[in-house]
């Protein structure tokens, strides 16, 4: 039997119907064709699906419409999905993207929406771009996204950890060990990048977002794990970085030794939009409110609730509630509200209205501040306003 050609073979996945193509796809890799180069596993890549929960992401620019002009002369951030531009066509379409076409297929750049494809056609567009050419230059970057670094090497292309102005982001794993695989924009500093990418059955065909890598996996989740960055090749790269700014150093981890989750505080001070930002974008002026997360190691190690934004230590003051005028230890008074079976207010809620009893505690700073019982044991812990002098 003939063997199949690149093209043919990639042909044959894209003729497929979806619900048969990884299985048509792994079909025609066997161990009798030695350049096996079509992507077989899929991921659904929603921004929802890959993305981390529990880190901040902004999405931005969904599906946004070219402008004119993008592109026309040295490094431009793309910030829209592509149109009619060959290096996200594939090649049986008169494009020059060597990839399968995208799912759902966009008719005017049907490589996508697919990472890969999307991937794969910016990495040789910012080359076109650079070199003033045109065609594909680096073809075999059209496999599954977990696979992007070992092509990349054996293509000649250099790869390290530390972000890089054009440079492809290569993650592994995902809910069926596709990986996904992103395009660096912009380098903010090494814990802070803007990216475009696209996503595999994903209505999102194109989006730009800011990742930060608080939590190893580039704002992944879970399911993914971080393998490397690839770089464009050096004469490409240093026309890149000539337009970016120099990254500013991300910010050194600031003490957090002071406050725990749970602590009653004021704040004073800027907000910023994660643990590591390079600058705040926001302020807040003696807001009293309670510890809710923490992120030892981080510059900005506390957030307050509601996730108001993250804050330095010294932003931070302990809360401690006015005791009110003549309510001291050993005062008796009368229960003339509800209180706590707690002093933090974790516990049950304490009654004993009308009862008589003494404060034999102040637990200065705490929601429930005022131990009141008697000879017999705590009745419960109380604010100010639930007690009344006798």
């Amino acid at each position: 039997m003939a063997q199949l050609s690149s093209e043919e073979r990639i042909k044959r996945v894209e003729l497929a119907p979806a619900e048969v193509q990884t299985m048509v796809a792994k079909a025609f890799l066997r161990d009798d064709i030695d350049d096996e180069n079509v992507q077989y596993l899929f991921n659904r890549e929603t921004p929802e699906e890959i993305n981390d929960a529990n880190e901040h992401y902004e999405i931005e620019n969904l599906n946004a419409e070219e402008p004119e002009g993008i592109g026309a002369a040295g490094f431009t951030m793309r910030t829209s999905k592509p149109v009619n531009n060959k290096n996200y066509i594939v090649v049986g379409s008169g494009g020059w993207n060597t990839c399968i076409k995208g799912s759902p297929m966009d008719p005017t750049a049907n490589a996508l929406a697919n990472c890969v494809g999307y991937a794969s056609g910016r990495f040789n567009e910012i080359i076109n771009i650079a070199r003033d050419a045109s065609g594909c230059t680096y073809t075999t970057l059209n496999c599954n996204a977990a696979y992007f670094v070992e092509r990349a090497q054996a293509a000649g292309l250099a790869v390290g950890t530390t972000p890089r102005r054009g440079a492809i982001g290569c993650m592994g794993g995902g809910y069926d060990g596709a990986g996904h695989v992103f395009i660096v924009e912009r380098v903010d500093n090494n814990n802070q990048i803007y990216t475009s990418e696209s996503g595999w059955g994903s209505p999102a065909i194109f989006w730009n977002q800011v990742r930060t890598n608080n939590n190893g996996r580039w704002g992944c989740n879970s399911n993914y794990y971080f393998r490397g960055f690839i770089y464009l090749p050096d004469d490409v790269q240093r026309l890149v970085d000539a337009g970016q700014p120099a990254p500013s150093p991300a910010p050194a981890p600031g003490p957090c030794d002071a406050f725990n989750i749970g602590d009653h505080v004021v704040i004073n001070g800027p907000l910023y939009v994660s643990s590591d930002a390079a600058s705040p974008v926001g302020n807040v002026s003696n807001k009293i409110t309670y510890i809710t997360r923490k992120n030892p190691g981080s510059a900005h190690p506390y957030n307050t609730t509601g996730d108001l934004g993250w804050m330095d230590q010294s932003s931070i003051q302990k809360y401690n509630e006015p005791a009110p005028v003549g309510l001291q230890v050993g005062d008796t008074v009368e229960i003339i509200g509800t209180g706590n079976g707690s002093s933090m207010g974790g516990s049950n809620t304490a009654y004993g209205i009308g009862w008589t009893r003494q404060v034999l505690r102040i637990w200065d700073g705490r929601p429930y501040p005022y131990q009141v019982g008697n000879n017999t044991g705590t009745t419960g812990f109380y604010t100010a306003s639930s007690l009344r002098k006798i």
